[in-house]
């Protein structure tokens, strides 16, 4: 989905899918196009080009190995995941008809159910690596010892643990109730709200967690063999992708002022 110049306002993409008898043809360059180097296929979003339902999205299954798709090249980014991130060309790709997706102007309802569940699932993640962080820190504090005892028996330091497990068991908590809710097949909507407000506190929770783990285990936090280090960097783009915080808060905000607090918070 994403482009230079459509990232949260996916409606901004400028690639373009031209229907060409049985096929369609395809123009565009995405942006950080995750796992591309372990696929075997890509989901492509694009306007059509022509006909009655042109400038219209639409969602195409590619092949990755297909005549006209090539990597630009690969950005190094913070995080040191094995899946990259590279910025792909799709030039005058041809694919059958067969391999759009649903119908020509159903391209931006999968993009919004993908973003359902993967605000979801990055509440999730962001649950679990916030676990681990407070077990590492807590087992790291309680075996430290400066000025003659642990430094878990510094109030500061508790104090520190003390709102990561608080905090971690509120975003837990939010995120199993959303997948209760999903479960339940809730108004779609009020699905849509709700992803947003477990990615948004789980993510910033996670953030809040890595850094005071960091400054828990101190000079050792900042090495690229601790475990603190390396989630501080990997957490950070969970604010990010599938919509960043801001866009999390705006999307929060707009389902308040239609449906009230109590539709949002049960």
């Amino acid at each position: 989905i994403t482009e230079e110049g459509a990232g949260s306002d996916v409606d901004a993409i400028a690639a373009t899918a031209r229907p060409d008898g049985d096929h369609y043809v395809l123009n565009g360059v995405k942006m950080h196009v995750t796992s591309f180097n372990r696929a075997n296929y890509c989901f492509f979003q694009a306007k059509i080009t022509g006909g009655e339902n042109a400038g219209a999205h639409a969602m195409f299954f590619v092949d990755v190995d297909a005549p006209g798709v090539r990597v630009v090249r690969t950005p190094v980014y913070a995080h040191t995941y094995a899946d990259h991130h590279p910025i792909v060309a799709f030039e005058d790709v041809r694919v059958p008809a067969a391999d759009l997706i649903g119908r020509e102007g159903e391209g931006m309802a999968f993009t919004y159910e993908w973003f359902r569940y993967e605000r979801l699932m990055i509440a999730a993640r962001c649950c679990g690596a916030a676990e681990r962080l407070i077990e590492e820190a807590t087992a790291f504090a309680k075996e430290r010892v400066q000025f003659g005892r642990p430094i878990f028996e510094f109030q500061a330091i508790a104090h520190m643990l003390a709102d990561s497990v608080t905090e971690l068991w509120a975003a837990r908590l939010m995120t199993y109730q959303l997948a209760q809710s999903i479960d339940r097949d809730i108004d779609v909507k009020l699905q849509h709200a709700q992803c947003s407000m477990a990615k948004l506190y789980a993510s910033e929770m996670a953030g809040r967690v890595a850094d005071r783990a960091v400054q828990i285990f101190g000079g050792r936090g900042y090495m690229r063999e601790n475990v603190a280090e390396r989630f501080y960097r990997e957490l950070r783009v969970d604010r990010i992708w599938e919509g960043t915080s801001e866009v999390q808060r705006s999307i929060v905000a707009d389902q308040l002022a239609k449906r009230g607090v109590r539709p949002l918070v049960g």
